[in-house]
Order: structure tokens, then sequence, then C-alpha cells
């Protein structure tokens, strides 16, 4: 292997180290300040296109840019047509480190770490202030020194035969330009970094300015699609989120690269750059309206689109109440946001319980939905399952966060609430097996139904954020003693009734117990999250 050839990879690989730990280094630094202030712009209309631009210069991925849009929908922080908004023009703001890929870039990266060096020489990088510092400036080197490396080995390769033959064969079609840059693009999960490769080429003269913009309009499509299919396991509005950005990459290709070939196809099209400019710059450009022109195209064809969307990734409202709403994977990240996302969707999920008893209910005002109490029970299990897996994850990830406190008491009351939701199921098909049951049988049954229902109904409005009940659910739930005795007394004195319904009302007698205990001991939890987060946030 040449040195040459390990030069660009070196390159490649500082570069993409750099792009890693210069995520790492905005999030740790800012985190929460970020998250406050783009929730905040995000609710004015207005805003969101600055927004979605400088969400885009903070995370240089429009894969991050996406993830953190869908963080900040699935917590409510800003709506769906926002989300759709700072999404899409967040690639606007990608276009930062391809411009400075066409700039001498060795003498800004070198300075950054020598920064570094200042700050370790001073022991300064070990105070509050200096630590993220240090790392952040160290990420904006790294980066800074790799595509200086590519543009410089960029230019040792303008002669190598290999390199030679490869581009002449993807000069003879632009679309296999264009399959290359989108499938480059696939791989390594940045469109930023193929149109910094066409940049370094170019400026070796490797490849014309078409062929680059081929390259690049390529780059551009494959980075929506590496979106869609990285949130393929997405359900609703975070999962149309995520489409829509690949609907933006492809219009942004489409409104660049038909009028590119028409032109190029007249033969008006020169080899030198766009209006007298360099041909990195004018690749840099392209980049930008690429982005650019998708994202205003997308605002003003939004309705079709949205249409559109519907059918591309189509969801049933039945069973989407029972995907996770808050929780994504990429929110472990932060534990933070990911504690914050665990009690929403925590909370939201004790909210479905008393929907379990909907089929034991006279009204029938709880639930349309066509599933049987198999059916339930296996999606509220799933659910429950889903939640306590993404608290582990976090706690995992992050075992000495201050967060780890708030973050193990909703995993204690996840342990309650899985056996509750079996017991309440359990309870269900008790009842819902008696034969023929007699008026008094109803009676006991729909009294101990409607008193799991009022609990539950109180347990969700806890945890809803109405604080003051769990003290009142600590009264109700504390002692049952004495109800207990009367079902079993009225139940054992129920002669008429057959044998099988009575073992069937004995059976629910005991999960009705069983029930009340744990509603109570979730409730506890709730109390007790409620009295870490604000000590937390004190």
């Amino acid at each position: 292997m040449s040195a040459q050839t390990v030069e660009t990879f070196a390159g490649l690989g500082l570069f993409l180290v750099g792009l890693g730990l210069l995520s790492e280094a905005v999030r740790t630094l800012a985190a929460r300040r970020v998250r406050v202030v783009l929730s905040k712009l995000g609710q004015m209309p207005a805003s969101s296109i600055v927004t979605g631009t400088m969400l885009g210069v903070v995370t240089q991925s429009t894969s991050a840019a996406t993830y953190v849009c869908i963080g900040l929908l699935n917590s409510r922080a800003i709506g769906f047509g926002a989300a759709l908004t700072i999404s899409a023009w967040s690639g606007v703001g990608t276009s930062v480190l391809v411009f400075l890929a066409s700039i001498d870039l060795r003498f800004a990266a070198l300075f950054a770490i020598s920064l570094v060096a200042l700050l370790h020489l001073t022991s300064l990088q070990k105070s509050g202030f200096g630590r993220p510092t240090s790392a952040l400036l160290l990420a904006v080197g790294v980066t800074l020194l790799g595509l200086a490396m590519l543009k410089e080995s960029g230019q040792a390769l303008e002669h190598n035969p290999w390199v030679e033959e490869f581009f002449v064969f993807s000069s003879e079609s632009w679309i296999y330009g264009f399959l290359i840059g989108l499938s480059v693009t696939l791989v390594m999960q940045s469109s930023s970094t193929v149109s910094i490769l066409a940049v370094a080429m170019s400026a070796a003269n490797l490849i014309p300015l078409v062929d680059a913009v081929v390259l690049v309009c390529g780059s551009n499509l494959g980075s929506g699609l590496s979106v869609a299919m990285s949130a393929s396991h997405l359900k609703g509005k975070a999962r149309h989120l995520a489409v829509w950005q690949a609907m933006v990459k492809g219009l942004g290709s489409l409104a660049v690269l038909v009028p590119m070939l028409v032109i190029a196809a007249s033969g008006k099209w020169g080899t030198a750059g766009v209006a007298g400019l360099s041909v990195p710059v004018s690749i840099a450009i392209t980049f930008l309206l690429l982005n650019a022109l998708g994202a205003a195209l997308a605002g003003i064809f939004q309705t079709p689109l949205l249409h559109l969307l519907d059918r591309v990734a189509p969801f049933d409202p039945d069973t989407q109440q029972y995907e996770p709403a808050y929780i994504i994977d990429e929110s472990a990240e932060d534990p933070e946001t990911g504690l914050m996302l665990a009690r929403k969707e925590q909370a939201r999920l004790i909210g479905l319980l008393p929907k379990v008893l909907a089929p034991l209910r006279a009204d029938g005002e709880d639930d349309p939905l066509q599933f049987s109490n198999a059916e339930r029970r296996e999606l509220g299990v799933n659910l429950t399952q889903r939640v306590a897996s993404f608290v582990s994850e976090v706690v995992n990830r992050h075992p000495n966060n201050p967060d780890l406190g708030g973050l193990l008491l909703v995993q204690r009351c996840n342990s309650h609430i899985e056996p509750l939701l079996n017991a309440l199921h359990d309870f269900v098909d008790e009842l819902g097996s008696l034969n023929q049951a007699t008026a008094r049988e109803n009676a006991t049954s729909g009294a101990m139904t409607e008193s799991l229902h009022l609990l539950l109904i109180l347990a969700a409005d806890q945890a809803g954020g109405e604080a003051d009940l769990g003290e009142m659910l600590r009264e109700m739930t504390s002692d049952r003693s004495e109800v207990m005795n009367r079902f079993r007394n009225e139940i054992a004195v129920q002669s008429a009734g057959s044998g099988t319904n009575r073992e069937s009302m004995f059976v629910a007698a005991t999960l009705f117990e069983r029930i009340v205990w744990l509603i109570g001991q979730v409730s506890s939890d709730l109390v007790d999250i409620g009295r870490e987060t604000s000590s937390a946030d004190a």
C-alpha cells in the first residue's frame, strides 16, 4: 500500500473520529442548554428555519439532527409541523464543513490543538470549564486536521493509475457517479464526508466539476435514505419524520441534478467553477443548494408530501398506543433526556391501565379497540419491557451520572407495573369466564371492577402530574382486609351459583387484593420519583 493511500485513509479516519469527538463534546458542553433553546425556538414558526440551520451547524449530521427533532417531538417540546421544518433545514447547517474543506485548514487545526496543549500546561483543563473546552478544541482540531490531510492526499493521488481508472469509469455515465455517491454515503452515514472527498478530488483535478456535482447529489440522497433506514424500528410520527428527511433530500437532489444534466448535455457547462469561483467552492455551494432547495420545496409541497408519507409509512392507530411514544434508543446517549422521556413513557403506560378493565365495564366507555384480552396483555407487557430495556440501557451507559437515582426509581416502578398489568388481565379472564352469573355475582364482580377502575384512574392522574393524589392512594390501598373479608363472605354464601363460578369469583377476589397492593406500590414509587426529581432540579 502506497504512502499516499495510507495518508488518505489516515485523514479520513481523523476526520470521522473528529466528528464523533465533536458531537460528544458539544453534547457534554451544552446538551441541556441546546435542548432548551431548540424547544423554545421550535415553538415559533418564523424561527424554525433558523433553528434547523443552527441544529445542523451544531450536530454536523442530518441523522443526528433528525433524532434530536424526534426526541423533542416525543417529549412534546415541539409540534410535528415545527419538527418537519427544523429537520428539513438542518442540512443547510451541515454545509459548514464542506465550505471549510475548500480553504486552507492545517493552520486552523494546529492552532486549535495548540490551545489544548496550553490548557494542559496551565492545568486549566482540570477545571469545570476547562475540561469540556479542551475536549471541544481537540475535536475541532482533529476534524480540521483530517480535512487538511484529505485535501493534501487527494493532490498526491492525482497520478495514481488505479484512481485514474476508477474515475474514468465513473465518468462514463452520470448514473455511475450518482450511485457511487449514494452507496458510499449509505455506508459512511454522512453526505458531508462524501462531499468533502469530492472537494479534495476536484482540487486535485481527479474529477471534473460535473462529475463532482453528480457525486454530491447521490450522496445527498443517500444521506436521507440512511436516516429512513436507521429509523425503520420507529413508529408513528417519529417514523414519518425520518422518512420526511429522505423526501427532503430527494427533492434537493432532483432540483439540482436535472437542470445540471440538461445544461451539461447542451455543452454549456464548463470545467471551471461557477461564476468565476474555484471548483471546490462551487461544489460547496452546490451542497448548500441541495439542502436549501430540498427544504424550501418540502415546505412548499408539504401537504401532498404528508399524504404521501401516510402511504409510504402507514401505521395502525389501534396498535399505535401500545408503541413507545416518547423513548427512542438514541435518547439513551443523554441520561437527563433519557430520564425525562422514560418518565413520560411510564406515565403514559400507567394511563393505559384503566382500559384493561374495559371488557368488564357495563358502560363500555373505555376502549373501542377490537383486541382480545390476550392480545392486550401481550401488547402491554411488550411496552412495559421496552421501557425497562431503555432505562437499563441508559443506566449501563452512564453508571455515574447524577440522574442515576431517578432512573433506578423509574426502573423500580416498572418492576411493579408489569405484575400489575398481568394481574389485571388475569382478573379480566376470571370474571369474563363466569357462566350465567347470578345477580349477586354480577353485583360483587361489578363492585370489585369499579373499585379497581377508580384506583387506576387516580394512579394515572398521579402519574400525569397530580402529585397530591399520592397520599389519597396510600390511604385507599393501605389496608383492605375488611373489604376483602366482606367480598369472600358474599362469595361463600352465593350457593345459587355454579361451583365453577364460585371458584372464579374466589380467584378474582384474590387477584383484586393483589392488584390493590400493587397499585399502592406504583403510587409510592411515583411519589419517590417526584421527590428525587425535585431534589435534582434544586
